[in-house]
């Protein structure tokens, strides 16, 4: 009996967390807050049939990587703080709240530049913390074992932006490497980040023939705050073993962001010649 239980309960823990993200929905998936108003809007949507207890926080963080191009977001750069942060110009209202069953709330971001403040670009990321509104039950069954009704709590992060003047951004590549690992080529790219504004844009490899037609493409959201790798896979299973040409482009256009709130730049593109093997 009691290993049927601990299988129920491992089973019942897995698909709340496979849910969790459904329970609460964050429209935008960024926070642009207005350079005139000083003001962002997010709009928070409770999914789940459980009032939630609502928490809104700020943390300093960007996306980074490992040397690899693995995305990791970096919260312990000091010197990043001191120059970017919004952190201590930022406020929520309401910052905690009790979202009900299949309800909405619109939360106020806002931004109180503080004296002397320059011009620039500053960030921060805002982590929304949900719990259901259920206290935590535990009590004897009717066999003498104690069954416990668990709290699952959630948190979703997503960034902010505050933009004072008129600034520039750009991308500089400084060195591309392609790699094959059995039917999938990784393409991996040195970043460094210009102008004063974060590079925030699309990153898209396409692998072309010598025909001039393309044949295998990839394409993700990508960042460069600082200088940065970024990583794209192609999946190369059906490609003809031989020379090619692969073309990797930066531009700043995403599908899930407003053209208004990215700060623009000419596309880059640059190519390097691979084999397929």
């Amino acid at each position: 009996m009691k290993s049927v239980k601990t299988a129920i309960l491992i089973l019942l823990f897995a698909l709340s967390l496979s849910r969790g993200y459904a329970q609460l929905a964050i429209s935008p998936p960024y926070v642009s807050v207005d350079s005139k108003s000083g003001v962002g809007n997010i709009f928070i949507s409770n999914n789940s049939a459980i009032p939630q207890e609502v928490e809104i926080s700020f943390a300093f963080g960007y996306p980074s990587s490992d040397t690899l191009g693995n995305m990791v977001v970096n919260y312990s750069d000091s010197a990043a703080y001191k120059q970017y942060a919004m952190d201590p110009i930022v406020r929520a209202f309401p910052r905690t709240f009790i979202l009900p069953a299949n309800q909405q709330r619109t939360i106020r971001v806002q931004v109180k530049p503080s004296p002397g403040m320059k011009d620039g670009f500053y960030f921060t990321r805002v982590k929304v913390l949900a719990k259901p509104q259920t206290p935590d039950v535990s009590k004897p069954a009717a066999d003498g074992s104690v069954t416990t009704n668990i709290k699952f709590n959630f948190e979703q992060v997503i960034p902010a932006f505050y933009k004072r003047g008129n600034l520039t951004t750009g991308i500089k590549i400084d060195k591309i490497d392609a790699t094959q690992k059995d039917t999938v080529l990784s393409v991996k790219a040195g970043l460094e980040r210009m102008g004063a504004a974060p590079f925030i844009g699309t990153m898209t490899a396409k692998l072309i023939d010598s025909k001039g037609k393309v044949i295998a493409i990839s394409q993700s959201p990508t960042t460069a705050y600082f200088k940065v790798f970024r990583r794209l896979d192609l999946s190369i299973s059906k490609i003809v073993p031989g020379p090619y040409k692969m073309e990797l482009s930066f531009e700043t256009k995403r599908s899930d962001m407003s053209a208004s709130d990215l700060t623009q730049a000419p596309a880059v593109v640059e190519s390097i010649d691979v084999k397929i093997k």
